[in-house]
């Protein structure tokens, strides 16, 4: 088998049929499965280098849909902790799952989508290509248990979405975004000059006084929890949200967290700080689907993603976390202006975008005179952010960026975190990852293929997705 040719929020959402029927689709995130008899769901995957497989038997009304994370876990013995991580040891338990449900597998058909490659340059095929690697493990899967594949779409650079419809077992496999599309519109797109695009950047919310601490303190990776607390304290609105947080179930704490201060015992400092800036931006973020967005808060849900990333990374790698976090959480900050732009010329953007093979960055430039990364550095000095946040905002799309005040090696992990969270835990945002910069990026954090899908193979996938949709 030989295909041509990428997450959402983790949840339920409504999707309307014809004549006004309702159908829940229900997403199932990377390193997961779910199983199902005939009904009005359909299940979805967002899949970028991860490979999502579909498969369903008509006659027992059984199907269901995999999504696996890499091939095959890289330590041998016993099996791992979570086996649907991987096509090798996820692909049986998995038919298993169907063949408990009545379901034969001689009987049942497949779709299979995803494993994007990172670039076409035959150095990235050597280096990184860990969807090629799972794509293979699924095809021989699917060959030694003579399961026909009916539909497919593998490969390529962008994100696509799998869907498996319950009601008739019909396989959809389309790119990510193509809801946003209106087939048919054409013309030239009025470009944006210069003063646009800085008069969006002013129509942008200013930052408090309060978040420029908060931001030195998790930059300067020095600071007092009496300090933390102090700070927190003097915004009531966002005090109060921190506790929210705090209380929440993603954190599972055992009793109600009723202060600051035995919030920063129960989470530790940095972790306040992060949520307490995360809670800042959030409000600035636009939480509409749409523009770059492809869910209800999908910008800033990549935002928070990348950043935890960063932090998970930055741990391995003996990184100053703090500087991490915060630099993942305003990597893209310059899509919050264009995003406006996008909202204006939304069909025209997404037929550029979904016709295109070329990086979505490419497409930026040419419809609205500059890219998110060089927007985002004018945001940067409209706000009066510290210069090496303009480095990696402006410099991690880039394999040669001058970085003066940032470390570079502090930019490549930006680069590695951002290409790992559009790849595996894709579907929040619009996107198309430039592939150039992601190999001198791995090279400069000191890292191999294997020694990154290792840490991708360790990352705690389910509680990123939680922290990241809490807010």
């Amino acid at each position: 088998m030989r295909f041509r040719t990428g997450s959402l929020r983790v949840g339920e959402s409504l999707l309307m049929l014809g004549k006004g029927k309702e159908v829940r689709s229900v997403i199932v995130p990377s390193g997961e499965m779910a199983v199902r008899s005939r009904g009005p769901e359909v299940l979805e995957a967002y899949l970028g280098t991860c490979v999502g497989v579909a498969l369903w038997d008509r006659e027992a009304g059984v199907g269901g849909l995999f999504h696996a994370l890499l091939a095959e876990p890289l330590s041998g013995g016993s099996p791992p902790a979570e086996p649907f991580r991987y096509a090798a040891t996820g692909l049986p338990l998995f038919l298993d799952a169907l063949e408990g449900k009545g379901a034969k597998a001689s009987r049942m058909e497949a779709a299979v989508a995803g494993g994007a490659i990172v670039g076409p340059s035959d150095d990235v095929q050597l280096d990184l290509q860990l969807g090629a690697r799972t794509l293979e493990r699924v095809e021989l899967f699917l060959r030694s248990t003579r399961i026909p594949v009916k539909v497919s779409e593998t490969g390529g650079t962008f994100t696509c979405c799998l869907r498996l419809h319950c009601l008739d077992w019909t396989p959809e496999i389309v790119p990510v975004g193509s809801h946003f599309f209106r087939p048919g519109i054409s013309g030239p797109i009025p470009k944006p000059d210069r003063t646009a695009v800085e008069s969006a950047v002013a129509q942008v919310k200013p930052i408090p006084q309060i978040a420029f601490k908060i931001l030195s303190l998790l930059r300067s990776e020095t600071y007092q929890m009496g300090e933390i607390s102090r700070e927190i304290r003097l915004d009531q609105v966002l005090a109060a949200k921190v506790l929210a947080l705090c209380n929440s179930p993603i954190y599972g704490a055992s009793e109600k967290i009723e202060s600051i201060d035995r919030a920063l015992v129960f989470l530790g400092e940095r972790r306040i700080l992060q949520l307490a800036l995360s809670v800042f931006l959030s409000a600035i973020f636009p939480s509409k689907p749409g523009g770059y967005s492809l869910c209800k808060g999908g910008l800033f849900q990549h935002a928070v993603t990348t950043a935890l990333v960063a932090e998970f990374l930055a741990r391995r790698l003996g990184m100053a976390q703090g500087r991490a976090y915060t630099y993942g959480l305003l990597h893209d900050i310059g899509k919050i202006v264009l995003d406006q732009l996008v909202t204006q010329h939304a069909p025209l953007f997404y037929r550029q975008a979904l016709q295109s093979t070329r990086p979505l960055k490419e497409i930026e430039k040419e419809l609205f005179g500059m890219d998110h990364s060089e927007t985002g550095v004018l945001l940067v000095r409209h706000w009066n952010l510290p210069m090496d946040v303009a480095d990696v905002v402006g410099g991690h799309h880039s394999s040669d960026a001058v970085v003066p005040e940032a470390a570079p090696e502090e930019v490549a992990l930006i680069t590695v975190a951002d290409f790992v969270t559009n790849r595996f835990l894709a579907g929040a945002q619009m996107e198309r990852l430039d592939p150039n910069p992601v190999i001198p990026a791995v090279r400069r954090c000191g890292l191999s293929a294997d020694r990154l899908e290792k840490m991708i193979a360790d990352m705690p996938l389910a509680l990123i997705r939680q922290q990241a949709a809490g807010f």
